[in-house]
């Protein structure tokens, strides 16, 4: 049986920093500082979406960040990852768009999702948006025994 390594909180914190940055700074280059903040906020947040999904799909896994980190996303049953497991990671772990709504309420829930997401990460090394994906961010290098395939 294989031990899996998973990625620290950290090494998942950085490389999401990593990837924010690097997909939409161009964005907000681009845009300036225009009077309509919040829409250049929900480009930014589509285009973030949409590049993670297709970088994890082109390199089995990876962003920028979690190439920069050594680590990668994995299924937890060994089986190949496809589209719907990283649209569904993705989505569910940044609740798209929800961080653009003013609503308290939602603001509130969005909260507790988060720090119920980082409490799990810590005690198992898997976020809410890992279990319903059925994906486990792991190192890099101790990924090659895991089959994607």
């Amino acid at each position: 049986m294989t031990t899996l390594n998973y990625a620290s909180p950290f090494e998942r914190l950085i490389a999401r920093i990593i990837d924010k940055v690097v997909i939409t700074a161009p964005i907000y280059l681009w845009f300036g500082t225009q009077d309509n903040q919040r829409m250049i906020e929900a480009i930014g947040g589509g285009v973030l979406l949409v590049i993670i999904i297709i970088l994890n799909l082109l390199w089995d896994g990876q962003t920028v960040g979690k190439k920069a980190m050594k680590i990668k996303i994995g299924s937890n049953k060994g089986e190949k990852l496809h589209f719907g497991h990283y649209l569904l990671r993705e989505f569910s772990f940044t609740l798209f768009p929800v961080y653009l709504i003013t609503n308290t309420f939602v603001q509130t829930t969005w909260l507790f999702w988060m720090l119920t997401t980082m409490v799990l990460v810590l005690m198992y090394g898997r976020g809410i948006h890992d279990f319903l994906a059925q994906t486990i961010v792991v190192k890099a290098q101790v990924n090659s025994d895991i089959t994607q395939s």
